[in-house]
C-alpha cells in the first residue's frame, strides 16, 4: 500500500494492478513476464516488483513502466528501500545490490551463503542480512561489513525491536535476540520451526509452524501460548491488541489476547498481506483474489516496532528505531567519510572546490560505488550552501557559493536518489543565481523520476520567477530539456510541464530553444530501459 491508500498487487497472469482503498481498479500494468514474490513502494510512490525472467522493473504511479533491470539470479523477498529512496535487492547466490531510484547500480556484494531472507535496515541505516552459512550478517549502508554472528540453524525470519534488538527466528526452533553491536542477548527454544516475528509495543509474537502462536516479553520470557490448531507459515500482523495470523491450509484467525482466537476466515492459499495504518488488512489469494477485511474490534493503538512482514504498509524492510547514536555513529567510524566530510563539510569554498572535483573524479573513474550513500550526503548539504543553511558575519552571507551549489547539483543529478530531489527542489525555490538555477533544473531532468509531479512543478515556479522577464535563453533551455526528459520517464506531460512548455514554444526565445519545446510537446513517450 502506498502512503496515498493504493493498494498494489502483482497476480500470476503478469500484471501489476492498483486499485482504491475501496477495491476499485485505477489501473493494470502489463509487467512483460509472470511476476516472482518481490513487491514494494518507494516514500515517493515508486513501485519496485521483481519477474520470474530475472528482470527488476520500476513502475510510476500512474502505471508507466520507469525502468527494467536483469539480473543473474532471482530475488530474494521484497527489495528494502532506505529513507533516502536507495533499493537495496537481495539476488540469487548470496548478492546484495544496491540501486538509485533512477536505475543505476551503484555496488553489488556478494557473501560466502546464499540469501535466506529479504534484506532489512534499523534506524541507523545498518542493513540486516541473513545467509545460508548459518549466520547474520550486519552492513553499513554504503556495503561494508560491521559484524557477522553464527546462529548454528538457518534463520526463518527477522524483526527489529525499539533499540534496535534484531529478533531472529530459526528453522530449528529457536529465536534469538541480538543486539546492534552482534552480541547475543537472549535465546528462546521453542516447539518448532519459527514461522514468523513481529515486535508490539509491549510484548515479541511469534508464529510456529505446528500451529502455536507465542507471546514473548523484551527479554525473551514466555507471556501467553495459543494452540491454534492449523500451521502458521508466515509473521503475525500486530494492531494493539489486536493480532491476525495466516493458516497454511488459507484460513487467516483474528485473536485478541488472553482472549484466544476470535475469527476464522478462509480465503484458499494465501499470499502476501499488508496491515494499513487504520487496522484494515489486504491479503493476496494464491485464488486470484484480492481480499479486504475491516479493522478488527479493539485494534485502536500505536502500530510497533515491527508489526509485520516487511515492517510497513509499503513494505520497504526499515524502521525508524535503532541503537543509541544512530546513524551518526556508524558515519563518524568510516575514514573515507570523514576525509570527505572534512573537505565537503568545512564552511571553505576551496575545499568544498576539492570535495567537488574528487567526486567527479570518482565518478568518471568509476569508483564511487560504495561510497555513494555517503557523497550524496555531503553533496545534498553543499547544493544548499548559502540558502538552504546561510551563515552570517556581521550580517552578511558569507556562504554564498553559487558555483558550489551549481556543480553540486550537476553531481547530485549523476549520482543522486529521492533525497537529492528534494533538496534540489527545495533550492530552487531559494535560488538567486541563474547559472546554479539551470543546473539544479537540468539535474532535476538527469533524476527524471517524478510521479508526484513535484519536479515538473519546482521547475515551472523557479522559470516563470526567472526565466521570463528578461527572457533567459540559458533558463528555458534547461526547461525544455528537464521536462522533456521527467515526461519520457513517467510516460506524461503533466499540467505545469505543459504550461511552460507552451510559455517557451511562444515566447522570445532562440529558435532552436522554441523548437525543442514544441517537439517535447509533440512527442510519444516511451518510457526507457536500462540495464547493470
Amino acid at each position: 500500500m502506498a502512503a496515498d491508500g493504493t493498494v498494489y498487487a502483482i497476480a500470476e497472469d503478469g500484471y501489476l494492478y492498483a486499485l482504491s482503498r475501496a477495491g476499485a481498479l485505477s489501473w493494470k500494468t502489463d509487467l512483460g513476464w509472470l511476476p516472482w514474490d518481490c513487491l514494494a513502494v518507494s516514500p515517493d510512490g515508486m513501485i519496485y516488483a521483481g519477474l520470474k525472467n530475472k528482470d527488476f522493473i520500476a513502475v510510476t504511479p500512474s502505471g508507466i513502466v520507469a525502468w527494467r533491470l536483469h539480473f543473474d539470479g532471482l530475488f530474494v523477498g521484497d527489495p528494502l528501500i532506505a529513507p533516502d529512496g536507495t533499493v537495496y535487492l537481495g539476488v540469487g547466490q548470496g548478492t546484495l545490490a544496491s540501486l538509485s531510484e533512477s536505475g543505476r547500480q551503484q555496488w553489488s556484494i556478494t557473501l560466502p551463503g546464499s540469501l535466506l531472507l529479504a534484506p532489512v535496515m534499523d534506524g541507523s541505516g545498518t542493513i540486516y542480512l541473513a545467509a545460508s552459512d548459518r549466520r547474520l550478517y550486519a552492513l553499513t549502508q554504503w556495503g561494508e561489513f560491521k559484524w557477522s554472528l553464527p546462529l548454528h540453524a538457518e534463520v526463518t525470519t527477522i524483526a527489529i525491536g525499539r533499540d534496535g534488538t534484531v529478533l531472529a527466528g530459526t528453522k530449528e526452533g529457536q529465536i534469538f535476540a541480538i543486539n546492534p553491536n552482534g552480541d547475543m542477548v537472549w535465546s528462546c527454544k521453542v516447539s518448532a520451526s519459527v514461522a514468523g516475528v513481529s515486535v508490539g509495543l509491549e510484548q515479541i509474537v511469534a508464529t510456529l509452524v505446528d500451529g502455536q502462536l507465542l507471546g514473548l516479553s523484551a527479554v525473551g520470557n514466555e507471556l501467553w501460548r495459543e494452540n491454534t490448531s492449523v500451521g502458521l507459515d508466515s509473521p503475525p500482523l500486530i494492531r494493539g491488541s489486536a493480532l491476525v495470523a495466516f493458516g497454511q491450509d488459507g484460513s487467516l484467525l483474528m485473536l485478541h489476547q488472553p482472549v484466544g482466537v476470535v475469527e476464522r476466515f478462509s480465503v484458499g492459499t494465501a499470499g502476501a498481506a499488508v496491515l494499513a495504518h487504520d487496522g484494515s488488512i489486504y491479503l493476496g489469494g494464491r485464488d486470484w483474489v484480492l481480499y479486504a477485511f475491516p479493522r478488527p474490534a479493539q485494534a485502536e493503538g500505536v502500530t510497533g516496532p515491527w508489526p509485520q512482514a516487511g515492517h510497513d504498509e509499503q513494505h520497504s524492510g526499515r524502521t525508524p528505531y535503532g541503537p543509541a547514536g544512530g546513524m551518526e555513529a556508524s558515519l563518524n567510524a568510516n575514514p573515507d567519510y570523514l576525509y570527505l566530510e572534512s573537505l565537503g563539510g568545512s564552511g571553505s569554498h576551496d575545499q568544498a572546490l576539492a570535495f567537488l572535483s574528487e567526486v567527479g573524479s570518482r565518478i568518471r573513474g568509476g569508483s564511487l560505488g560504495k561510497s555513494t550513500w555517503y557523497v550524496v550526503r555531503i553533496l545534498e548539504k553543499l547544493a544548499g550552501t548559502g540558502l538552504i543553511d546561510p551563515v552570517y558575519r556581521y550580517q552578511k552571507v558569507i556562504n554564498n557559493f553559487s558555483d558550489v551549489r551549481a556543480d553540486a547539483a550537476t553531481l547530485l543529478g549523476e549520482v543522486g536518489s529521492a533525497g537529492s530531489r528534494w533538496v534540489l527542489i527545495h533550492v530552487m525555490a531559494a535560488e538567486i543565481d541563474a547559472y546554479a538555477l539551470s543546473e539544479e533544473i537540468k539535474a532535476l531532468g538527469v533524476l527524471a523520476f517524478d510521479g508526484d509531479g513535484s519536479s515538473s512543478r519546482a521547475i515551472a515556479v523557479a522559470f516563470a520567477r526567472a526565466g521570463t522577464l528578461p527572457a533567459d535563453n540559458r533558463l528555458a533551455a534547461a526547461a525544455v530539456d528537464a521536462l522533456d526528459r521527467i515526461a519520457t520517464i513517467n510516460g506524461i506531460l503533466n499540467q505545469p510541464a505543459v504550461e511552460t512548455l507552451f510559455s517557451i514554444y511562444r515566447g522570445p526565445y532562440f529558435e532552436q530553444i522554441r523548437r525543442a519545446a514544441l517537439t517535447a510537446l509533440q512527442k510519444e513517450r516511451n518510457p526507457v530501459s536500462a540495464s547493470p
